[in-house]
């Protein structure tokens, strides 16, 4: 939560300084941010093979640090093109955290508290977000983007030392199957499953469309009449049905409340952003784009929940980082594509053709195993008798 937190801050200061050093060129904005997505994706396989070949606890410790170093230069760095390179540098070191602490999560928690855990995970960085938004636009506002920069490599730190705060060692199960060998592991891995394949169809598809509402949601307020306040309550509301989005996913336990919880979830977004081009007031759009937070966090952590039940740990962290590198990939394609499609339909048109390309999700999400009809009530997985530990915060 704390890096999240850190993380968005700056990313609103490294746009806001970027446009005002290049004199309000959307040009740099978007190399900026075409620069952190395709570093993130093209770092992915070997991030994730650090996960898996060393001790999770000190990968997430090194990436923390190294992030955290990187940002202190970025905060006294006053070229644009160099601000753009070393936002690139900051998503390759910070790339083998997220993977190592995915497979990392599984190592420290019980199989009876896994589904609890990962939305306890999920629902830290949902906060994140709305708060690192928040500090990011006051910051930047008040004393300028160093200061936001700063702030982030501060928050790399804290994470770091928590990290550091957790004993023993956590290296993966040693395989000696050919299979799991060598950096492309968890993409064969993914190729050879059907239900990681499955998965990562339903999710790339829908963070296509929903991805290409970054670029129409502005243009969509300002047409409103709202414009940036609009926009800005409407990202609040979307981080706060984030969270709640967490909160329903905790109790999606076994294979078929995962599943259904994916099909839903991208349901649920895919028809509240086609009624954002319908939607004849601020007030209504906001509320559409909260509903629209609930049901993306909720799919996009039955996803997780899937992957952990499928991967097995010597290739875990190489999973969950092909996955993240698609689902990055898919976004950035998306943004690619919105850019020259909303000069010709305009907002709404874009908006409501976002919705329709997210429901595309729906079809390869209906053939996840286990297929067939599930039952209405789902008999819960064997879970050990040990008392259940009441200290998850934020999850609760």
């Amino acid at each position: 939560m704390i890096s999240t937190t850190g993380s968005r801050a700056a990313t609103i200061a490294l746009l806001a300084v970027v446009y005002s050093r290049t004199g309000g060129s959307g040009g740099w904005v978007g190399a900026a941010v075409f620069t952190q997505f395709v570093a993130s994706v093209l770092a992915a396989p070997w991030a994730g093979a650090l996960g898996d070949r060393f001790d999770r606890r000190r990968v997430m410790l090194c990436s923390d640090l190294a992030a955290a170093g990187t940002f202190v230069v970025i905060a006294f760095t006053q070229t644009p093109w160099l601000l753009v390179f070393l936002s690139g540098v900051a998503a390759i070191v910070e790339a083998p955290f997220g993977s190592a602490a995915s497979a990392f999560l599984l190592m420290l928690v019980p199989a009876a508290e896994r589904t609890r855990a990962t939305a306890m995970r999920a629902s830290g960085a949902a906060i994140g977000v709305v708060v690192g938004g928040a500090i990011g636009g006051v910051l930047v506002a008040a004393v300028g983007g160093t200061a936001a920069f700063l702030v982030n490599a501060g928050s790399f730190v804290i994470s770091a030392a928590l990290v550091a705060s957790i004993r023993g060692r956590y290296r993966a199960v040693p395989s000696g199957d050919p299979q799991h060998a060598g950096i492309w592991a968890g993409v064969r891995f993914i190729a050879r499953t059907d239900a990681l394949r499955l998965v990562l169809a339903s999710n790339g598809a829908a963070l296509v469309g929903y991805g290409m509402v970054n670029v129409a949601e502005f243009p969509l307020f300002a047409t409103l009449g709202s414009g940036a306040l609009g926009f800005g309550i409407a990202t609040a509301g979307y981080g706060i049905g984030n969270y709640l989005g967490t909160r329903i996913g905790r109790r999606a336990e076994g294979h078929h409340n995962e599943k259904r919880l994916l099909f839903f979830g991208w349901l649920v977004v895919g028809v509240a952003i086609i009624a954002c081009g319908f939607s004849p007031s601020t007030i209504s759009v906001v509320i559409l784009f909260s509903i629209a937070g609930v049901g993306d966090s909720a799919a996009l952590l039955a996803g997780v929940l899937i992957t952990q039940r499928h991967a097995p740990d010597p290739v875990r962290a190489r999973v969950f980082a092909a996955s993240g590198g698609v689902m990055t990939g898919a976004i950035s394609l998306a943004m690619f594509v919105a850019g020259f499609l909303i000069g010709p339909l305009g907002p709404v048109a874009l908006v409501v053709l976002c919705g329709v390309v997210t429901l595309t999700a729906l079809a390869p999400s209906a053939f996840i195993p286990p297929r067939g009809q599930p039952p209405w009530r789902p008999d819960p997985e064997p879970a050990d008798d040990r008392k259940r530990p009441q200290r998850w915060l934020l999850a609760t």
